[in-house]
């Protein structure tokens, strides 16, 4: 074959950008309203996608989920409202660690894009932060059709006072907003995106399923159970008589000490108390007590009943 006839497939800096890693809720989300990098309330879908075009005070409400297409296999995020909102859109942050080599380089954004009510037609946006964590615009327009509703637009990647922003903070972002930002029709869905250098979009390659996780996991970490059977993780030692501690190794390095949300409880001759959790980027530490222990009896986290869980977020 004459490969020097065909453009090589360039990698795609964005993280699960065919929406395969739903580590938060199963394959569908609404409502659970977090502030991300600006400040500005937003809730998950896919893993590191944001999503925005609910009015809190209004009680309008925006659902995202993922389908598939029979044809093809592709996953589509599917975006609902109910009732009327202000424009709608979905988003993701890109860490600055990935992008060095990168600066004063031209970089294109591409999707597929489709609504149902509306026109038809994304506008797309791509900021850049600096040192200081100030935010310049890149292009904000309605990118370039390419046809069967892919759309794709080009920008050099500079910031607004020439310096690179620090590894582990945000250096970029990508935004989809819904019908040229008009009040968001009913429904609208986006589906292979991809973030690469260069001025010539080329085509989406998924990435296996265990690749893109571990992508994920270095920004949010979830082990939750509905089940009875008996789960437990990190041997823990006692130190005192009345407190244990102990450590988990996790699955990746996170990008920074993460915040812990937990329901568990620690096991060994009995019940305790969870006192702390402690994250590190990739150890957690745990301390628990009890009001009768024995210090050289080992005891572990257990995730034993419906609704326990584990929940550590390093997101920009």
């Amino acid at each position: 074959a004459d490969w020097g006839h065909y453009p090589p497939v360039n990698n795609n800096i964005l993280i699960n950008p065919s929406f395969t890693v739903f580590q938060r809720a199963g394959t569908t989300l609404s409502g659970d309203w977090g502030v991300d990098h600006l400040g500005i309330s937003t809730t998950y879908g896919p893993d590191r996608w944001r999503l925005r075009g609910l009015d809190r005070v209004g009680g309008q409400l925006a659902e995202s989920s993922v389908s598939v297409d029979p044809t093809t296999g592709t996953n589509k995020l599917v975006v609902k409202h109910d009732g009327a909102t202000n424009n709608s859109y979905t988003y993701q942050f890109i860490e600055a660690v990935n992008l060095l080599g990168l600066y004063g380089k031209e970089m294109t954004f591409s999707f597929s894009y489709s609504d149902v009510g509306g026109s038809g037609i994304p506008i797309a946006r791509i900021s850049s932060w600096d040192s200081s964590d100030t935010q310049k615009t890149l292009f904000e327009a309605v990118p370039t059709s390419l046809g069967n509703n892919r759309w794709s637009c080009t920008a050099t990647l500079t910031t607004a006072d020439g310096t690179i922003p620090d590894p582990n903070q945000a250096g970029m972002q990508v935004l989809i907003f819904a019908d040229q930002m008009n009040a968001a029709p009913d429904e609208w869905s986006a589906w292979e995106t991809k973030l690469e250098a260069g001025s010539v979009d080329t085509p989406c390659v998924a990435r296996q399923f265990t690749e893109e996780l571990a992508l994920c996991q270095r920004y949010y970490f979830e082990w939750n159970t509905n089940e009875s059977d008996f789960k437990r993780i990190a041997l823990g030692q006692y130190t005192t008589i009345d407190t244990v501690q102990g450590s988990l190794s996790l699955p990746v390095v996170m990008r920074s000490r993460p915040s812990a949300d937990y329901n568990c409880d620690v096991w060994g001759e009995n019940a305790f108390t969870i006192s702390s959790f402690i994250v590190y980027d990739g150890i957690g530490t745990f301390s628990a007590t009890t009001s009768t222990a024995n210090r050289n009896l080992l005891a572990s986290l257990r995730f034993n009943a419906a609704g326990k869980y584990l929940k550590l977020d390093a997101e920009l």
